[in-house]
């Protein structure tokens, strides 16, 4: 249940939406540095354009695709229905940096506070509102209009969006360190197997 306080918008109510660059084959390998469709996923946030593709643009092109601290990327298409509208955040100003026709840039007009949207676009029931209003044909599509009409819950004052975005990061981390001793034990456990159902160790 959404608490009282909370505020429902809809996304076109409170930012707008851009369609990325297309550009021939040609045009990549040399140029501005160029966020692409692989680059979304696994990662909530870019931080750098360091580790990107390169394409080939102008300067209107360079202005019209830019990327911004607080910027947010959905994917606009997907082979599976479950990366159709996934999110990543640009953490910081990407200079001259463009992104590609398989995303669509969402630029808030300072609802929602940046470290909250890493985490409030992941929401389960947001995700199923984005997969229900996604169309199919060959592949799984989100467009503008649909991604406009998504509404989405908000707390009422950025404190509050960036304590509960403190909160769920503590969280995310602590549960990267789980994982990351969990991992640690199946190796170990792996690494015993091997060695007693070989012979190199034995218990009598």
């Amino acid at each position: 249940m959404i608490p009282e306080d909370w505020i429902v918008y809809a996304l076109g109510e409170i930012g707008k939406f851009k369609n990325g660059l297309n550009k021939d084959s040609q045009a990549f390998g040399h140029g501005s540095p160029f966020v692409n469709l692989m680059d979304v996923f696994g990662v909530n946030s870019i931080a750098s354009n360091e580790q990107l593709g390169l394409v080939e643009c102008t300067n209107f092109e360079q202005n019209t695709y830019d990327l911004r601290s607080g910027d947010v990327i959905f994917v606009r298409s997907s082979v599976k229905p479950s990366g159709v509208g996934l999110t990543i955040v640009i953490k910081k100003d990407l200079g001259e940096t463009v992104y590609s026709g398989f995303l669509i840039r969402f630029r808030d007009d300072g609802f929602i506070d940046t470290a909250f949207k890493k985490h409030c676009f992941y929401e389960e029931g947001f995700r199923k509102r984005i997969i229900s209003s996604s169309s199919v044909s060959a592949n799984t599509n989100i467009s503008q209009d649909s991604l406009k009409g998504l509404l989405i819950p908000l707390p009422p004052t950025k404190a509050e969006q960036t304590a509960i975005a403190t909160i769920l990061s503590y969280m995310d981390a602590e549960i990267t360190t789980l994982e990351n001793k969990l991992e640690k034990i199946r190796q170990i456990k792996q690494g015993m197997m091997q060695e007693l159902l070989t012979g190199r160790i034995r218990l009598v």
